[in-house]
């Protein structure tokens, strides 16, 4: 677990921010120790985006959404996503392009694994994933 890069879905900082029931504490021990800068977090440029949408939404607030933001870019890194990276991700005719470039965004980035609450929807993809119940037991 230790040093460990993980690229992390948008729903593991919902489950937090959220404060989703019986999801939380998980997500949040997980982040936690990205914030501790025990394990490497990566997030995708686009959930940041995706967080900010669904917060200033849920909230009600543009300053609450930026605090959020704010928060992930402390525990996280944005990872680069570039036109091949795309590109790839197109080839692969997925039925979800955006886990799909998730996962290859997370192979490029060298990451481990992903952590997401919809491991199904990331199954025959180059990278493992792994709620974060599942990967603290790891």
């Amino acid at each position: 677990m230790k040093n460990s890069r993980i690229m992390i879905d948008t729903n593991i900082f919902l489950d937090v921010m959220l404060e989703r029931e019986g999801l939380c504490d998980g997500s949040a021990a997980l982040l936690q120790l990205c914030e501790d800068r025990l394990v490497t977090g990566f997030v995708s440029a686009s959930c940041v985006t995706d967080i900010f949408y669904i917060v200033r939404k849920h909230l009600h607030s543009t300053d609450a959404a930026y605090l959020a933001i704010g928060k992930v870019l402390d525990i996280a890194s944005v990872c680069d996503v570039t036109n091949s990276d795309v590109l790839l991700a197109f080839e692969k005719r997925s039925r979800d392009f955006e886990d799909c470039l998730l996962s290859v965004c997370a192979r490029s980035a060298k990451c481990d694994c992903i952590i997401t609450r919809n491991t199904a929807d990331f199954a025959g993809y180059d990278v493992p994933a792994f709620t974060p119940e599942e990967w603290m037991r790891e």
